[in-house]
């Protein structure tokens, strides 16, 4: 179905930005390229309904790594590349909650644990005290501490089974939000800002300057509609390769579970386990555990299974408790670790692979995208 003269007039014709997804970092661009160009008309689309694709179906963590996972960060990446990754995941953050406000996504400073578990082979080995200390050495420039990770006893955490827990690896310096009003924040503020929202809208090609750089849209998965901007930007982090070849990044799907209320749940820390293969926390009075694609299966109820019995192992209060909501989260991997964020392609630019990190590096990628597309 075509778009009539009103829609294509108001939302799609002579725009000087499109930006093609509304997650947090194609809203945080937006916002950013707004403040830089105030008489820009700018749209962004998204054809998710809510908004966001995986920016609403994630676990909410504010973080920047695990012990364990900043240790395979740095042998892959090596010691200084691997540290500029983790000074954007925490400026991220910093940005993140500067712009929106703690009380508007609901930031809890939880506090993290990294948990080894008896009787359940670990991805990765537990670092040494020695590793330990030679990794708060490494990050302290970005965290400005020099106890960023400490080894601590698991009787400490409330309602935890320390017979299940072999060690704990704690950070204060990461917490939990509410991702559901952090996308609701950074649409209040696109609102207030004049930029156009558009949802349930499919991309189904792009194509580079020539001599502007065009966009096919339709109400549908297939066909559409082309429209020239000024500028496009791509922020569908996982899915870019659909309207781009040539782009190291593809989709991993990871399972979220949701518990039913439980009775006298004390408020958790955020919870790391196998190298943030796997993810814990507690949301009021429920417990969330997600991940576990390392374990490579392909049975579904296989993975909640595993995931339920890890759940189960860490809080004995929640055995035998209903899980309530279930959902399948996709984040964007490639063979590098860090962000894609460039001009792709003449008029295009590109700001995906967040590597399961959106949260904490949302932000800070939307607003670097947009310094650079800013300049054309």
């Amino acid at each position: 179905m075509a778009f009539s003269y009103w829609e294509s007039n108001q939302w799609l014709t002579k725009r000087n930005l499109v930006v093609v997804g509304g997650g947090i970092v194609g809203l945080s661009a937006a916002l950013r390229a707004k403040e830089l160009h105030p008489s820009w008309k700018i749209t962004v689309i998204e054809r998710h309904p809510f908004g966001g694709g995986g920016s609403t179906r994630n676990a909410g963590f504010a973080c920047f790594g695990s012990a364990t996972e900043l240790r395979e960060d740095r042998l892959i990446l090596g010691d200084v590349r691997a540290l500029d990754l983790v000074q954007q995941r925490w400026t991220g953050l910093q940005l993140l909650r500067k712009r929106l406000g703690d009380q508007a996504i609901a930031y809890r400073a939880s506090g993290s644990v990294e948990l080894f578990l008896k009787g359940h082979e670990p991805h990765a080995p537990m670092p040494t005290v020695e590793e330990i200390a030679n990794l708060n050495a490494w990050i302290a420039p970005v965290t400005s501490s020099s106890k960023t990770f400490q080894l601590v006893d698991a009787q400490s955490f409330n309602g935890m089974d320390s017979t299940a827990i072999q060690h704990v690896i704690a950070s204060p310096l990461e917490g939990g939000i509410d991702t559901g009003k952090m996308m609701q924040a950074l649409h209040h503020q696109a609102h207030l800002a004049g930029i156009d929202v558009v949802h349930g809208c499919h991309v189904t090609g792009v194509l580079p300057a020539a001599p502007l750089p065009q966009i096919r849209l339709s109400e549908s998965p297939e066909g559409g509609s082309w429209f020239e901007a000024d500028r496009l930007l791509l922020t569908t982090n996982a899915f870019a390769g659909e309207l781009m070849d040539g782009l190291d990044v593809h989709p991993a799907s990871n399972m979220v579970l949701v518990t039913a209320p439980i009775h006298g749940l004390a408020p958790q820390p955020t919870v790391h386990i196998d190298a943030g293969y796997v993810y814990a926390r507690s949301i009021g009075n429920r417990l969330l555990i997600g991940g576990g694609r390392h374990w490579g299966l392909d049975d579904s109820a296989e993975l909640e299974s595993q995931l339920v019995n890890r759940l189960n192992a860490i809080w004995p209060n929640s055995r035998n408790v209903k899980i309530e909501h279930r959902w399948t989260g996709v984040l964007g991997i490639g063979q590098e670790r860090l962000p894609i964020i460039q001009e792709a392609k003449p008029g295009i630019h590109v700001a995906v692979r967040l590597g399961g990190m959106g949260v904490a590096m949302g932000m800070q990628c939307g607003h670097q995208v947009a310094d650079l597309i800013a300049k054309t």
